[in-house]
């Protein structure tokens, strides 16, 4: 209780004090001086006075700004991401205007004036374009910032997860060697990440972003519950003049499958074979001694009886042919899309956005997208995305500003397992349909108190939902129960191996529901020194029905849950910049309580009705430093260190597995305490002429208390598996960047070198087991192989690389009146990851993830092409994607299978042949390689 009693004495601190939450502001400081004097202005006005949007000047309704104080000295806060248009002015001096600066969030935006003094009082502008800091002398951590407005031409860019495909140390959203469900996603100021998993709830669409932060190393103390990466996602906002754009887009129609179409007979080997009826008087390879194809389901030994010698037996050679052309035409039932063509469907999408005043001091903004994409092999339904993004803002006064949003998304996918051999003549019992509502209802109001002092409060609602199962069976039914109301019978295991009517067996229905609270109160006390404080908490209702082998309710095994865990955080942190050195400075207390129960004695499962102990609340202190050392206008030297701790996901603490009768065989883990990483990451930014910047860092990540599984065999003779926290990480590597950003040429290179070791990649690799009455050879416990691997998701060497060309409007070479290269762009990038390790060990040594997977390269290019018609704007893109057309293999298929491992080195010319059933031989391109071959998208954006 002392515990309790102490958070809520720390909260009540905080909630009079300062609140929390994600930052999505930034902020401009800067020094006017008078060209005539050489000094500091004092009371000279710096105002923001518009914003862009969609290449229109939008005025600002709401204008901030900021005097200079004794010094000369300014600053603004609280300033949404943009670009804008920011005077300075003062009696007696000319007013100078800088055009299109671009404000950063969580970034301080450098803004120096030296205005000339106005001799003739002719209040004359001075325009001048803003330049870009060729460094950013205020950044501690390591962060890549992308404005939208200067990727949407990238080929590809659509989502967030396109967007950290454009990062090298991010792969598979592995963050710089982490495990999955280690990065924090950030969506407007709250969290959108599925508590069952730690995983992203769905993918925000990028027309409805402004800006996006990366963080792969040193971000502060407001974010928490991750160890490797953060995603914060800063909205659009209507404005006070409408806008939008409305695109359509759709693929060429192509196979997605490698080889064209896997029903082709070029790619059945078996099927010509097999048409001849006497091949079905052969032996079963697969099953000696039986028919191929038997209709009484194991009971037939051959197709007729065998022939007596006296008295003599009428049957004869045709007899047995007629017979076995019954299981024949049985077969051809279950092969009737063989020469199936389906290259005639092209995926589309189409996203809509808009945003403008619906009423005085009202702003609205809407984002909208419906995207079709036809599965691998064809279904009666494609899978469908839909997702809409919305927000009103109110905003009376200058102080004060109040934000309601509301996001949905719904995705509909086909979810196609490794049974291939049971959904390629299957695609409705075999195949699940996975259905996914995540809802998103957000309200915030931002307070400013004075010029140096603002606070944000929100309240946030993530409302998840998704359910998998087949078409077939309803809620509470099993396979069974179909089977036996009906005529419906599977054909059993053909000759190649393929089935029909084989249905899927495993359920689930998962509900969760998040309610969190944040907040913040920012003060810069002084020029040096901006504080923030606050507050996180989170609330958690979640529902879980799985069943899993549901053939019939004597067989399953169930996993019921209802939890009401509750987490949340206190922190604390100062920004403090000098002349010579800038340092976040931040300490983060996270607290949680999951409020149930365990077993004291692991090996009191099988004895004890129900556990017998409460967990406790846990704290976590977290410090967290960064600095920045400014060594010139064009070198920046920095280091951070942190400590970052991650709730496991609700999975793992939650989950009993149970089968039909009560046994258990999983038990959820609600003892285990937070995983935990320390950080380490130095590195300097050098500017160079032309635009060039060169960013290079390196890191290293001490990773404990990682969760694994654990076996427990009581004495009693119960066994089950749980998790434990005993595993770990070693992470090493450096992270290199050239970029340019500057003029009609920009480009940039991503490279970085990484090692991640340790004893598992996930949870469930690597087991530790424990018997309660020593075993005669491993004793009281059998642990994993004491020699760290390689994780298997590493990959030594990730390099991108982008390159784009732009012409604005106006420019380019002439005929008469006429640019025909004007607003034209062209953008291509390549990707190259280096293989990740597997085990081939031939040599009887015992080495694991000794071997690499092939390099996996990709190069995709996208060309734009913008005019105008009868005064409309509009932009024609075409894209290109995989251009190599190199195909990829599925990891987990081919080199977690020590059989296709093994093909791999003695036979890969023939991997991709199915040979389990020899000499009726198929094409398996369709389950073994996991991309898509080479295809063309084309699209049109409308601008209003």
């Amino acid at each position: 209780m002392n515990k309790v009693y102490m958070i809520s004495y720390l909260m009540f601190f905080f909630l009079l004090t300062g609140l929390a939450f994600s930052g999505d502001t930034g902020k401009i400081s800067g020094t006017i001086i008078g060209t005539d004097v050489n000094e500091g202005l004092i009371g000279a006005n710096v105002v923001i006075e518009s914003i862009w949007q969609n290449e229109n000047e939008i005025e600002l309704e709401n204008k901030i700004g900021a005097a200079t104080d004794v010094n000369g000295e300014f600053y603004i806060l609280n300033i949404r991401p943009g670009i804008y248009n920011i005077s300075c002015s003062y009696i007696g001096y000319k007013t100078e205007l800088r055009t299109k600066v671009q404000i950063f969030v969580d970034k301080t935006t450098r803004m120096d004036f030296a205005l000339e003094p106005d001799v003739m009082q002719s209040e004359e502008i001075t325009v001048t374009a803003y330049k870009e800091e060729e460094v950013e002398v205020d950044v501690t951590a390591t962060k890549q910032v992308y404005d939208i407005s200067n990727v949407e031409s990238i080929a590809g860019v659509t989502d967030i997860g396109s967007i950290l495909n454009l990062q090298a140390d991010v792969v598979d959203d592995h963050f710089r060697g982490g495990r999955l469900g280690e990065s924090q996603y950030i969506l407007g100021g709250g969290a959108i990440v599925n508590p069952i998993n730690n995983g992203r709830a769905f993918n925000p669409i990028v027309t409805g972003l402004e800006q996006v932060e990366v963080y792969t190393s040193g971000f502060s103390a407001e974010y928490g519950n991750a160890q490797s990466g953060v995603v914060n996602m800063v909205t659009k906002e209507g404005t006070s003049r409408w806008t939008g754009r409305l695109e359509s887009s759709a693929t060429m129609p192509y196979y997605k499958s490698w080889g064209g179409s896997p029903y082709d007979p070029d790619n059945l080997h078996f099927y010509e074979t097999l048409l001849d009826l006497e091949e079905w008087l052969k032996d079963n390879p697969a099953d000696p001694g039986k028919p191929l194809f038997d209709p009484s389901y194991g009971f037939l030994s051959n197709y007729l009886p065998e022939r007596n010698v006296w008295p003599p037996d009428p049957l004869t050679h045709e007899d047995t042919l007629h017979i076995a052309r019954l299981s024949q035409i049985m077969w051809l039932m279950s092969m009737q899309d063989v020469g199936l063509d389906y290259n005639d469907k092209m995926d589309y999408r189409l996203d809509f956005s808009a945003g403008g005043p619906i009423h005085e001091n009202i702003n609205f903004f809407v984002a909208a997208r419906q995207n079709t994409t036809y599965t691998i092999v064809p279904r009666t339904n494609p899978d469908m995305e839909r997702q809409v993004m919305m927000n009103l803002v109110y905003q009376a006064q200058p102080e004060n500003k109040f934000k309601f949003s509301f996001i949905v998304d719904n995705t509909v996918e086909s979810i196609f397992d490794s049974n291939y051999l049971r959904w390629l003549f299957d695609r409705s019992l075999s195949v699940s349909n996975y259905n996914s509502v995540s809802k998103q209802y957000a309200m915030e109001w931002k307070h400013v108190y004075s010029p140096s002092t603002f606070m944000d409060l929100k309240f946030n609602i993530l409302d998840l939902s998704q359910v998998e199962a087949i078409e077939l069976i309803q809620d509470g039914e099993f396979v069974e129960d179909y089977r036996d109301r009906t005529n419906w019978t599977d054909y059993n295991r053909g000759p190649s191996g393929h089935f029909l009517g084989k249905a899927k067996d495993d359920f689930s229905e998962d509900k969760t529901l998040t309610y969190s609270f944040d907040g913040s109160v920012s003060k810069q006390f002084n020029k040096n020194n901006l504080l923030k404080m606050g507050i996180q908490f989170s609330y958690y209702d979640m529902e879980i029905d799985r069943k899993i082998n549901a053939s019939s309710d004597a067989s399953y095994r169930i996993v019921k849950v209802s939890a009401q865990p509750y987490e949340g955080a206190l922190y604390v942190q100062d920004k403090m910049e000098f002349t010579g050195m800038i340092a976040n400075l931040g300490l983060r207390l996270d607290f949680n309580d999951l409020q149930s129960r365990f077993y004291s004695d692991p090996f009191s499962v099988s004895r004890l009705p129900e556990p017998d102990k409460k967990t406790d609340i846990l704290l976590r202190l977290q410090p967290r430093i960064g600095f920045s050392f400014p060594v010139s206008e064009k070198s920046v030297f920095h280091l951070n260190y942190g400590t970052f701790t991650q709730r496991p996901s609700f999975d793992q603490l939650f989950f009993n597995q149970a089968t039909s009768d009560g046994a258990l065989t999983e038990v959820s883990g609600p003892n285990l305490t937070h995983e935990k990483t320390q950080s380490y990451d130095i590195g300097f930014v050098q500017a160079f002429p032309l635009g060039l910047r060169l960013d290079v860092s390196a890191y290293y990540k001490d990773v404990k208390d990682l969760v694994e599984t654990a076996i427990y065999e009581s004495s009693d003779g119960g066994k089950y598996s749980t998790f434990v926290n005993r595993d770990y990480a070693d992470i090493k590597g450096f992270h290199l960047s050239l970029e340019k950003n500057t003029g009609p040429v920009k480009a940039y290179v991503r490279y970085n070198f990484e090692s991640a070791t340790g004893k598992s990649s996930n949870a469930l690799d690597a087991p530790v087991t424990y018997f309660e009455e020593a075993d005669p050879v491993e004793g009281f416990v059998d642990l994993p192989d004491p020699e760290d691997i390689f994780l298997d998701y590493d990959r030594t060497h990730k390099l991108v690389l982008n390159l784009r060309y732009s012409l604005p409007s106006a420019s380019g070479f002439k005929v008469a009146d006429f640019y025909p290269f004007e607003n034209t762009s062209i953008s291509s990038t390549y990707r190259y990851v280096s293989g990740r390790p597997y085990t081939y060990d031939t040599s009887g040594q015992g080495l694991k993830y000794n071997k690499r997977t092939p390099v996996e390269r990709d190069l995709r290019i996208r060309f734009q092409k913008g005019f105008r018609l009868n005064g409309f704007n509009f932009d024609f893109y075409a894209e290109g994607f995989n251009l190599l057309n190199e195909d990829w293999f599925q990891y987990s298929r081919t080199f977690n299978s020590s059989e296709n491992t093994a093909r791999w080195h003695n036979e890969r010319n023939e991997i991709l042949i199915e040979k389990d059933y020899i000499p009726y031989v198929t094409d398996r391109s369709v389950y073994l390689l996991r991309n898509l071959p080479r295809h063309y998208r084309f699209g049109l954006v409308f601008k209003f």
